[in-house]
């Protein structure tokens, strides 16, 4: 990255936190000294509303301290306000007639204390008070919510740094921009002594006529290096090739240039808008399942809840082959504005659905869009990038992918806690069609059918050709495919749904974007450290273990601590085995298996990965309905601790490693 570039999203980055830190001083300042008394008549609303139903009790001749189910209503008003530490009602001399309490608050006396603030209503017959309704409001809360509002407040300025540094990609990929940005890098190239050529950027204008010139000028200068070079070595004048080389090794005369083309940054806005789409849905998806869930041919109500997010994953991995094929022979921006309008269409329909069919038959139609967004982004990206710079093509796309994985689930869960479920999938709607948008401006022209990367589908010969080799059937089912099931299982179906009943939307968003704060992190450093020979089978069992492992910590800690430290050693084990396991694959494909294809081989083990996705949220309900919520937590960890286990005996004990390699032949 050039130093204008550094200068230019530091700056951005600066002015950025520097107006939203202090809006959101000023905002969470206000709130800090409204927060306490909004609290106190929300109280004093709620005990009028109980003593209004008391005063009617006694207008008819009911004594306070006999009015029947007087505790059940407490008890309701607690469990409909959180907030709240106790509601009860007493006689005039002080003496309790009905009490509801939390643990921390069992004591009556405790309302006497400061640990709380109390707030009552009379409970009247005629004129003359009979009674009260009190409720205490713990000062604890108060704290707690402002505690709360500050780390949404971190979250949201974190997310808008990350927003503001995607649109500023995004803008630098608009066409002028891309002139401007390529006419910098080639003058600050030469500027550097660089004479390496550049990837062609196109259109009219001042700015790409100074674009041809300085090309022209490079590969003259490189055409001149060529004509010396051959020259010398006929003339057999070893002096000045040594010179020449010398100077093609300082200057990279004949070398070719390893950065991706400028275009490929243009599909990272896109597809970090469109995947910040999804994301959202995390944190509030499984509870808002839950709602509509109805019985559905005898499945259990676990079952009934996975069902949708089953069938999402299901049609995203069984979608893609063909969907590929499909956007190849149609464009690919095109398959990516048609897939993020589908999806958009899928959100609203979800956020409207009035039953279980429909929220399942719209996830569907979501799935679709989301298979062909990602399909045709992938596939827009290997279109334009040689093999040499395929890899670094794909690391914008994946870095997409997890910038949304950080910024989604806090942000939705702050939309569901604060504007409801129906408004957040609405915003999705919003953001998947943001991402069609910008497809629309910012990609270049289609290049229907000139891919030179076409694939065929994955065979079935290919999956047992592959099984046979049980090197390889260790790596793919025993580290690939328990791993995406415990992500999915666990993470997104299991953890929502149980703090769900102890935390708002915003806490639970809080705790899954630590995934991909995670793999953010570690995802770049590993790739770097893995290349070496060797090292890629440690980095892909330890990151099994250290995921199978995380899930102690739901025993360990109180929630939702618990539930955050092991989304995150999830993601920091998924992080340290991802990209080893990926390039394991043909390396170990290479030797054990060279009668096939190496596309066949990553289509097999992205199948495999894919379908993890789904059988998660399968597996995970469908223990839990047989035994218990912790066996279906202990047992995928098992399956991914057992997976790494013996892939490990496999690659390291001599005479199994024989075994392992004659599978092959």
């Amino acid at each position: 990255m050039r130093r204008a570039d550094i200068a230019i999203i530091a700056f951005v980055t600066a002015v950025l936190l520097g107006g939203l830190g202090l809006i959101a001083w000023q905002s969470a300042g206000a709130a800090q000294s409204t927060l306490l008394p909004a609290l106190e008549r929300k109280a004093l609303g709620v005990s009028r509303s109980i003593a209004s139903l008391a005063d009617e009790a006694v207008g008819y001749g009911i004594p306070v301290d006999e009015i029947v189910g007087a505790e059940a209503v407490l008890q309701s008003a607690l469990d409909e306000n959180r907030e709240f530490a106790f509601a009860l009602i007493e006689g005039t001399d002080g003496q309790l007639v009905a009490v509801a309490a939390r643990s921390a608050f069992a004591d009556p006396a405790a309302r006497s204390t400061d640990a709380a603030s109390s707030i009552s209503a009379p409970i009247l017959l005629g004129d003359v008070e009979v009674g009260r309704v009190v409720i205490g409001v713990p000062r604890q809360v108060a704290e707690t919510l402002i505690r709360d509002l500050w780390i949404d407040v971190l979250v949201l300025l974190l997310v808008a740094v990350l927003i503001a540094l995607e649109l500023t990609a995004f803008a630098f990929a608009l066409s002028a921009s891309r002139r401007l940005t390529g006419l910098a890098r080639r003058l600050a190239a030469v500027r550097a002594g660089d004479f390496r050529p550049h990837d062609a950027v196109g259109g009219t204008g001042a700015l790409a006529e100074g674009i041809a010139s300085v090309d022209e000028e490079v590969a003259r200068v490189r055409q001149t290096h060529a004509a010396l070079t051959r020259r010398a070595q006929e003339t057999g004048d070893r002096e000045s090739e040594i010179a020449l080389a010398a100077l093609d090794r300082r200057h990279g005369l004949t070398a070719l240039r390893s950065d991706p083309p400028v275009t490929l940054v243009a599909v990272r806005a896109p597809v970090f808008l469109f995947f910040f789409a999804e994301e959202m849905t995390r944190p509030f998806l499984p509870t808002f399942i839950a709602r509509q869930a109805t019985p559905v041919f005898g499945l259990s109500i676990e079952l009934v809840i996975a069902l949708p997010i089953v069938v999402f994953m299901a049609i995203v991995a069984l979608s893609q082959p063909w969907l590929n094929t499909l956007t190849e022979r149609v464009g690919r921006g095109r398959g990516m504005h048609v897939g993020a309008v589908l999806a958009a269409f899928g959100y609203i329909g979800t956020a409207f659905a009035e039953t279980y069919a429909g929220v399942v038959g719209f996830r569907a139609l979501t799935a679709v869009g989301f298979a062909a967004v990602f399909v045709a982004a992938q596939g827009f990206i290997v279109d334009r990038t040689e093999a040499g710079l395929r890899a670094r093509g794909i690391g914008i796309f994946v870095s997409a992918i997890m910038a949304a994985m950080l910024c989604g689930p806090p942000i939705g869960g702050i939309l569901s806690d604060r504007l409801g479920d129906t408004t957040a999938f609405t915003i999705c709607a919003v953001m998947a069609l943001l991402a069609a948008l910008t497809a629309i401006v910012a990609l270049p022209s289609d290049r229907k059918g000139q891919a030179d990367t076409a694939t065929r589908s994955v065979r079935l010969s290919d999956f047992v050709a592959l099984l046979r080799v049980p090197l390889m059937a260790a790596l793919i089912l025993g580290c690939a495919l328990p791993a995406k099931m415990l992500l999915i299982g666990l993470c997104f179906y299991l953890l929502p749904l149980a703090l769900a009943s102890q935390f708002e939307p915003a806490a639970i968003g809080r705790v899954l974007m630590l995934y991909g704060l995670a793999m953010l992190v570690v995802v770049p450093l590993i790739s770097r450290l893995s290349d070496g020979a060797g090292r890629r089978v440690p980095f892909v069992i330890a990151g099994g273990l250290l995921s199978a492992t995380a899930v102690g910590h739901l025993w360990i800690w109180p929630e939702p601590w618990g539930a955050a430290l092991t989304v995150l050693q999830i993601g920091v084990g998924q992080g340290l085995s991802t990209t080893p396991q990926s390039a394991l694959v043909g390396e170990i494909g290479r030797r054990l298996a060279p009668h096939l294809s190496e596309g066949g081989i990553y289509g097999v083990f992205r199948l495999v990965e894919r379908l993890g996705t789904a059988l998660g949220p399968l597996f995970v309900a469908a223990v839990w309905t047989m035994y218990s919520q912790t066996a279906a937590v202990w047992s995928t960890a098992l399956l991914v601790a057992l997976g790494s286990a013996i892939f490990g005996l496999l690659w390291w004990w001599p005479n199994t490693r024989t075994v392992a390699e004659r599978g092959a032949n």
